[in-house]
Protein backbone atom coordinates (compact mmCIF):
# COMPACT_ATOMS: atom_id res chain seq x y z
CA UNK A 1 0.00 0.00 0.00
CA UNK A 2 1.25 4.09 -0.86
CA UNK A 3 -0.16 7.27 0.39
CA UNK A 4 1.24 10.24 -1.33
CA UNK A 5 1.00 12.91 1.14
CA UNK A 6 1.16 12.49 5.12
CA UNK A 7 0.11 14.91 7.73
CA UNK A 8 1.11 13.91 10.86
CA UNK A 9 2.82 17.20 12.70
CA UNK A 10 -0.26 18.82 15.16
CA UNK A 11 0.64 22.20 13.12
CA UNK A 12 0.19 20.64 9.93
CA UNK A 13 -2.89 18.73 11.12
CA UNK A 14 -4.43 21.35 11.94
CA UNK A 15 -4.36 23.57 9.31
CA UNK A 16 -4.90 20.85 6.72
CA UNK A 17 -8.36 20.78 8.85
CA UNK A 18 -9.16 23.94 8.55
CA UNK A 19 -8.65 23.60 4.51
CA UNK A 20 -11.13 21.41 4.59
CA UNK A 21 -13.77 22.51 7.17
CA UNK A 22 -12.62 20.67 10.03
CA UNK A 23 -11.54 20.70 13.30
CA UNK A 24 -9.76 18.21 15.50
CA UNK A 25 -11.54 18.18 18.33
CA UNK A 26 -14.67 17.36 17.15
CA UNK A 27 -13.96 14.51 15.00
CA UNK A 28 -11.91 13.39 17.81
CA UNK A 29 -14.91 13.72 20.01
CA UNK A 30 -17.78 12.04 17.77
CA UNK A 31 -15.21 8.74 17.79
CA UNK A 32 -15.01 9.04 21.71
CA UNK A 33 -18.47 9.16 22.11
CA UNK A 34 -18.79 5.91 20.26
CA UNK A 35 -16.35 4.62 22.43
CA UNK A 36 -18.52 5.93 25.58
CA UNK A 37 -21.47 4.01 24.13
CA UNK A 38 -19.93 0.81 23.45
CA UNK A 39 -18.31 0.68 27.37
CA UNK A 40 -22.06 0.09 28.49
CA UNK A 41 -22.39 -3.05 26.39
CA UNK A 42 -21.30 -6.43 27.80
CA UNK A 43 -20.22 -9.69 26.45
CA UNK A 44 -23.87 -10.67 26.29
CA UNK A 45 -24.96 -8.34 23.63
CA UNK A 46 -24.41 -10.20 20.59
CA UNK A 47 -20.91 -10.01 19.07
CA UNK A 48 -21.88 -8.19 16.13
CA UNK A 49 -23.30 -5.64 17.34
CA UNK A 50 -20.63 -4.18 19.16
CA UNK A 51 -18.95 -3.00 16.08
CA UNK A 52 -22.49 -1.80 14.75
CA UNK A 53 -23.20 0.07 17.76
CA UNK A 54 -19.82 1.61 17.78
CA UNK A 55 -20.19 2.44 14.31
CA UNK A 56 -23.51 3.97 14.15
CA UNK A 57 -22.73 5.96 17.38
CA UNK A 58 -19.64 7.61 15.49
CA UNK A 59 -21.47 8.24 12.71
CA UNK A 60 -24.12 10.03 14.77
CA UNK A 61 -22.33 11.76 16.98
CA UNK A 62 -20.04 12.81 13.88
CA UNK A 63 -23.20 14.68 12.29
CA UNK A 64 -24.18 16.45 15.50
CA UNK A 65 -20.66 17.52 15.64
CA UNK A 66 -19.53 19.12 12.42
CA UNK A 67 -23.61 20.10 11.76
CA UNK A 68 -22.64 23.80 13.19
CA UNK A 69 -20.13 23.49 10.46
CA UNK A 70 -22.54 23.11 7.44
CA UNK A 71 -22.13 19.75 7.48
CA UNK A 72 -25.34 17.31 6.76
CA UNK A 73 -26.19 13.99 6.97
CA UNK A 74 -26.70 11.91 3.41
CA UNK A 75 -27.31 8.20 3.74
CA UNK A 76 -27.26 6.29 0.21
CA UNK A 77 -29.05 3.26 1.11
CA UNK A 78 -27.02 2.13 4.43
CA UNK A 79 -23.82 3.92 3.31
CA UNK A 80 -24.00 7.05 5.92
CA UNK A 81 -22.02 9.96 5.13
CA UNK A 82 -21.79 13.13 6.53
CA UNK A 83 -21.34 15.85 3.84
CA UNK A 84 -20.28 19.51 3.42
CA UNK A 85 -22.20 20.13 -0.13
CA UNK A 86 -20.24 23.63 -0.72
CA UNK A 87 -16.80 21.78 -0.35
CA UNK A 88 -18.35 18.69 -1.88
CA UNK A 89 -17.05 16.92 0.94
CA UNK A 90 -18.13 13.71 2.46
CA UNK A 91 -16.94 11.78 5.24
CA UNK A 92 -17.47 7.85 5.96
CA UNK A 93 -16.59 6.16 9.27
CA UNK A 94 -14.92 2.52 9.44
CA UNK A 95 -12.50 0.69 12.11
CA UNK A 96 -9.29 0.02 10.79
CA UNK A 97 -6.53 -2.60 11.15
CA UNK A 98 -3.56 -1.85 14.06
CA UNK A 99 -1.76 0.87 11.21
CA UNK A 100 -4.60 3.06 11.93
CA UNK A 101 -3.15 6.55 13.34
CA UNK A 102 0.23 5.19 12.85
CA UNK A 103 2.35 7.32 10.34
CA UNK A 104 5.21 4.88 10.16
CA UNK A 105 2.71 1.66 9.01
CA UNK A 106 0.11 1.72 5.79
CA UNK A 107 -3.42 0.91 7.60
CA UNK A 108 -6.25 -0.47 5.97
CA UNK A 109 -9.68 -1.07 6.67
CA UNK A 110 -10.65 -3.77 9.43
CA UNK A 111 -13.37 -5.83 7.66
CA UNK A 112 -14.36 -5.60 3.55
CA UNK A 113 -15.88 -2.78 2.04
CA UNK A 114 -18.76 -3.23 -0.50
CA UNK A 115 -20.03 -1.12 -3.08
CA UNK A 116 -20.71 2.12 -2.52
CA UNK A 117 -17.56 2.09 -1.01
CA UNK A 118 -16.09 1.24 -4.40
CA UNK A 119 -18.20 3.75 -5.94
CA UNK A 120 -17.10 6.73 -3.85
CA UNK A 121 -13.48 5.62 -4.53
CA UNK A 122 -13.27 5.52 -8.38
CA UNK A 123 -15.27 9.01 -7.74
CA UNK A 124 -11.91 10.08 -5.73
CA UNK A 125 -9.93 8.56 -8.76
CA UNK A 126 -11.68 10.37 -11.19
CA UNK A 127 -11.31 13.74 -8.94
CA UNK A 128 -7.83 13.42 -8.59
CA UNK A 129 -7.41 12.95 -12.45
CA UNK A 130 -9.22 16.24 -12.77
CA UNK A 131 -7.40 17.89 -10.48
CA UNK A 132 -4.18 16.91 -12.39
CA UNK A 133 -5.59 17.88 -15.25
CA UNK A 134 -8.50 20.49 -15.11
CA UNK A 135 -7.86 21.80 -11.34
CA UNK A 136 -10.86 24.33 -12.16
CA UNK A 137 -13.46 21.85 -13.02
CA UNK A 138 -12.75 19.40 -10.69
CA UNK A 139 -15.40 21.09 -7.88
CA UNK A 140 -17.63 19.91 -10.61
CA UNK A 141 -17.52 16.35 -10.52
CA UNK A 142 -18.76 15.51 -7.59
CA UNK A 143 -17.64 14.77 -3.28
CA UNK A 144 -14.42 13.43 -2.41
CA UNK A 145 -14.58 11.12 -0.26
CA UNK A 146 -12.83 10.76 3.11
CA UNK A 147 -12.79 7.78 5.57
CA UNK A 148 -12.40 8.84 9.29
CA UNK A 149 -10.80 5.31 10.46
CA UNK A 150 -10.34 4.32 14.36
CA UNK A 151 -8.81 1.44 15.74
CA UNK A 152 -8.58 0.83 19.20
CA UNK A 153 -5.37 -0.46 20.90
CA UNK A 154 -6.29 -2.67 23.98
CA UNK A 155 -2.42 -3.14 24.98
CA UNK A 156 -1.87 0.54 25.06
CA UNK A 157 -5.22 1.80 26.19
CA UNK A 158 -5.87 3.96 23.55
CA UNK A 159 -8.41 4.33 20.48
CA UNK A 160 -5.78 5.65 17.15
CA UNK A 161 -7.46 7.89 14.62
CA UNK A 162 -7.34 9.46 11.24
CA UNK A 163 -9.12 11.06 8.65
CA UNK A 164 -7.83 9.76 5.05
CA UNK A 165 -8.68 10.21 1.65
CA UNK A 166 -8.55 6.38 0.05
CA UNK A 167 -7.25 6.41 -3.55
CA UNK A 168 -7.59 2.70 -4.44
CA UNK A 169 -8.91 -0.78 -3.61
CA UNK A 170 -8.35 -4.38 -3.89
CA UNK A 171 -11.09 -7.09 -5.29
CA UNK A 172 -11.35 -8.18 -1.13
CA UNK A 173 -13.00 -4.51 -0.32
CA UNK A 174 -9.78 -3.80 1.76
CA UNK A 175 -8.14 -0.32 0.87
CA UNK A 176 -4.75 -0.16 -0.58
CA UNK A 177 -3.66 3.38 -1.29
CA UNK A 178 -4.56 6.68 0.39
CA UNK A 179 -3.93 9.66 -1.42
CA UNK A 180 -4.04 11.86 1.87
CA UNK A 181 -3.42 10.56 5.56
CA UNK A 182 -4.35 13.24 8.52
CA UNK A 183 -3.24 11.50 11.40
CA UNK A 184 -5.02 12.88 14.62
CA UNK A 185 -4.01 12.79 17.91
CA UNK A 186 -5.00 9.07 20.23
CA UNK A 187 -7.54 9.32 22.36
CA UNK A 188 -6.65 7.51 25.88
CA UNK A 189 -9.25 5.13 28.00
CA UNK A 190 -9.00 3.46 31.40
CA UNK A 191 -8.21 -0.13 30.38
CA UNK A 192 -11.73 -1.47 31.48
CA UNK A 193 -13.34 -1.99 27.76
CA UNK A 194 -14.05 -5.44 27.49
CA UNK A 195 -12.27 -6.95 24.63
CA UNK A 196 -14.33 -8.36 22.00
CA UNK A 197 -13.63 -8.89 18.29
CA UNK A 198 -16.40 -8.04 16.33
CA UNK A 199 -16.64 -7.36 12.35
CA UNK A 200 -16.98 -3.59 12.18
CA UNK A 201 -19.29 -1.34 11.08
CA UNK A 202 -21.06 -2.01 7.70
CA UNK A 203 -21.04 -0.38 3.95
CA UNK A 204 -23.72 -3.23 3.96
CA UNK A 205 -25.52 -3.75 0.28
CA UNK A 206 -28.66 -5.44 0.02
CA UNK A 207 -29.71 -7.38 -2.91
CA UNK A 208 -32.95 -8.20 -3.42
CA UNK A 209 -34.46 -9.95 -5.85
CA UNK A 210 -37.97 -11.28 -6.80
CA UNK A 211 -38.22 -15.16 -6.25
CA UNK A 212 -38.65 -17.13 -8.97
CA UNK A 213 -42.14 -18.65 -9.51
Amino acid sequence: MSTNVLFDNPGEVSDRLQQLGLDEALLLEAVYQGHLQRTRLTANHPVIYHGLNMWGEVVAALRDQLRPLQWVRDDIGSYALTVNEERKLAIAVASGDEGTGNPQVHPTNRSPKGKNTVDAIEANQQLELFELLLPESAKDEGNQTWVLMHHTDYARSEIRVELSRPLSIGKDGKITAWAERIILRGIPFDGQLVEIDPPSGPDIDIDIQRKAS
